[in-house]
Parts: C-alpha cells; structure tokens; sequence
C-alpha cells in the first residue's frame, strides 16, 4: 500500500521573494485609481519642503525629548533599575548570519523579530492613516513652547484666534477660550512632571497626590496637544491647496488663516478629544483613585488591551467622518452640514477612496515594520539605534507629508467648490 506524501512548495531564494513584492508594489503604484493625487502629493512636498520639514522637526524633538530623559533616569536610578547604554556591540563575518546576526555582533535579529514588528505596527499604521483626516503629527514637547508663545501672543496670533472664535461663538467662545488657556498652562508643566519626584524629593503622602493628579495634568496637556496639532495640520493642509491653486503666501498669513479656518475645525476637534477623554484618558486617571479600582484593573494585560480597543475604535470613528476636518477647513459650514458633505462624498468615491486608504496603509505599515526592524537589529541602547531613533522621524515625516498632500489633492480632484468656501475666497485675494 503506498503512502501518499505531502506536497511541498519548493524554497523560494529571498532576492526573488523581494524582487516579486517589488514588481507588484510597482504595478499597484502605477495603476490604481489615486495615482495621479499620489504624483501631485509627492510634486507638492518636494515644491514646499515645509511641510516634512515641519513634521520632522516635532518628531525630532519628541525623540531627542526621550532620549534626554533616559539619560536623565540613567543618572538618578540604582544601578539595577538603569536603562542601557552600549557605544558599540562586536562586529561580525560569519556569511551564514548575514541577514539575523548573532547575540554579540553589531547587527542581531532575535528570533521571531519580524513577525513581533508586523504585529505590533499593525495598529499605529491604521491610526497613521487616520491621522491623515485628522492629526499626523504629536506636538509634544514642542507644544510647552507653543503654550508659551501663545500665551505670551506672539506675532498677535492669540489675538486673531481670540477674535476668530468671538466671531464664530460669540459667548461660547469665551469658554473655549479660557479652556484652551488652561489646556496650555498644564502644557507647560508637563514636562517637568517625570522629573518631579526625583527633584522635589516628594514624601510619601505628597507622592501618592502625585501620583493620582499628575495624569490629569497629561490629560489636560494632551488636550492643548492635539488642539496645536490639529492647527498645525490645518496650515499644511493649505500649503498643499495653495500649491494646487498656484498661489503665493507669505508665512504670518498662512498661520493667521490656518487659525481662522480652525475656528470651524474646532467643533469637530471638541467631539474627537471627548471621545478620546472618555475611551482613553478617563480610565488611566481614576484607576489610581481608590473608589475606581475596582472598575478599572491595575494589572497591565488588561490596561494594554483597554488601551487597543480604545484605539482601535476611535480609528474606525475617524474612518467613518474622514472628510469631516477638510471639509470644514475649505468649506465655512456647519458641523451638521459637514457631517452631510462628508457622507456625500465618501458614497459617491467610495471606490477610489478605498484605493486611497490601502495605498497609504500599505506605505505607512512598511515604512513602520522596516524602521522598527532596524532599530530592533541595532540594539536597545547602543550608539547606532540612538541615532537611527534621531533618524526615524524625518524619514516617517516625509511619508506623512506625501500622504497629506496627496489627500488634498485628491480631495480638491473630487470635490466641486461651494459658494462660501474657502476657495472663493482665496481665488479673490480674500485669503493673501
């Protein structure tokens, strides 16, 4: 009796496994339905260098700001508690590693390393596609600066938002006003809240308080945060338009327009950082109060995972209103007209918006996953992975950039002017 053997696929060398996934990125870039907002996006970035040059420079901060507090907590922990620092691991010449390394060699892979990276960067490579309807970029630290210059109204922009949003809710306003205030006073202390216990020598009870308020002060910051955020990609967003339109803009106009036009995206911005509040700061902050404990477990397994769907959900809500913040940038309506157009215009390209969404997932999942590896093959604390840290961001910031610009273009491609938009009133010389 014979025995049936099991059919296996023969070993494909890795150089074609590459050059196929290559061949098909390029069939894919060079037929899909978007290709041609692709091509102005990239036309656009390369024209106005500021917008990847803006997203680095908040991304590079953000990395210099963490590697300035490891060294600082390398400097005040016991030694036990220290994180590493290594200039230089060995190097190697064994051909048989020369893809994973080995534990001691300059370059090392550990074992299920790539599978780890595309699992773990699933998640932010959808909320970086998100974030093209919404926020790409994370101010912090750079936002205790922008609280600073704010509050201090610099160049007169803390007035033209104070009028922009007199104007638009005339009571209301105030309160928005004074809330964004008190959003950027706890901006400003943010940063020195993971110094505090250690420089203050806090005692115990005075710790405890600490520990409890110190995440609503993060909370508050966040707020501030994306609030700058939001503003700031409002500004790219018309950096992009007016390189659509072939206009000329000096740059205090285009902030002074930019918070102007915001004065419309608040309202939408209001809904997102109520549903963020709710879903993801409200539970960290009172599972340290005594009283909520029980609702919210301390154990980390089921914070990270509250943390995940939390995410995940508020991606899927950004999805579902993805023209809303564009909308209301170039278009002054209201948030219920808004929520029409956005439904409107996801129905009627649905097709090529989903073009759209895969090209800039497939982009920002690969950009993440090869980033990641690298930093993974170079080692926690060594010389080369502090620098490829320092690297990362302005590379992840020119994809970003293309993608936004390429969403503008595709948008203004899609989508007829209305009367009272903000195009009118850049094509008569309203907006410079």
């Amino acid at each position: 009796m014979s025995v049936p053997v099991a059919f296996v696929l023969p070993a494909i060398p890795l150089q074609w496994l590459l050059l196929g996934a290559f061949v098909g990125y390029l069939v894919v870039m060079f037929t899909n339905p978007v290709r041609t907002s692709l091509r102005d996006g990239l036309r656009c970035v390369r024209r106005y260098k500021v917008m990847w040059v803006t997203l680095g420079c908040f991304g590079f901060a953000y990395a210099l700001f963490q590697l300035t507090l490891r060294y600082y907590f390398f400097c005040v922990l016991p030694p036990a508690d220290r994180p590493t620092f290594v200039w230089m691991r060995e190097g190697w010449r064994d051909p048989n590693f020369w893809l994973h390394g080995s534990p001691e060699s300059l370059w090392y892979l550990p074992p299920h390393a790539l599978h780890f990276v595309t699992h773990e960067n699933a998640l932010p490579a959808l909320e970086s596609v998100a974030g093209i309807f919404n926020l790409l970029v994370a101010t912090f630290p750079l936002s205790a600066l922008a609280a600073v210059l704010f509050l201090i109204n610099w160049e007169g922009h803390h007035a033209v938002l104070w009028r922009a949003l007199h104007k638009r809710f005339r009571f209301w306003g105030l309160a928005v006003h004074g809330g964004i205030v008190v959003c950027a006073l706890a901006a400003l202390a943010k940063p020195f809240l993971y110094a505090a216990p250690q420089i203050l020598h806090l005692q115990q009870a005075a710790s405890l308080i600490w520990f409890q308020w110190a995440p609503v002060v993060d909370w508050l910051s966040f707020l501030f945060e994306y609030l700058v955020g939001v503003c700031i990609q409002i500004g790219l967003a018309l950096v992009a338009y007016c390189w659509v339109r072939g206009l000329t803009f000096t740059q205090q106009h285009l902030i002074d327009f930019a918070i102007r036009r915001f004065s419309y995206v608040v309202r939408w911005a209001l809904i997102v950082m109520l549903l963020s509040s709710i879903f993801i700061h409200l539970p960290l902050i009172l599972k340290n109060f005594d009283a909520f404990q029980g609702m919210f477990p301390h154990d980390g397994s089921s914070i990270d995972l509250r943390w995940r769907l939390a995410r995940g959900a508020l991606t899927v809500i950004l999805f579902l209103f993805s023209a809303m913040q564009i909308t209301l940038t170039f278009h002054s309506e209201s948030l219920a007209r808004a929520v029409h157009d956005n439904l409107r215009f996801l129905s009627k390209h649905w097709w090529s918006f989903g073009w759209f969404v895969v090209v800039a997932g497939v982009h920002f999942y690969l950009t993440l996953v090869l980033l990641n590896l690298v930093q993974m093959g170079l080692g926690e604390g060594t010389s080369l992975s502090i620098a490829w840290g320092l690297i990362m961001p302005w590379i992840n910031a020119f994809v970003a950039a293309w993608l936004l610009a390429s969403w503008v273009c595709y948008y203004r491609h899609g989508d007829a002017p209305h009367p009272a938009s903000a195009y009118g009133s850049a094509e008569q010389g309203v907006l410079f």
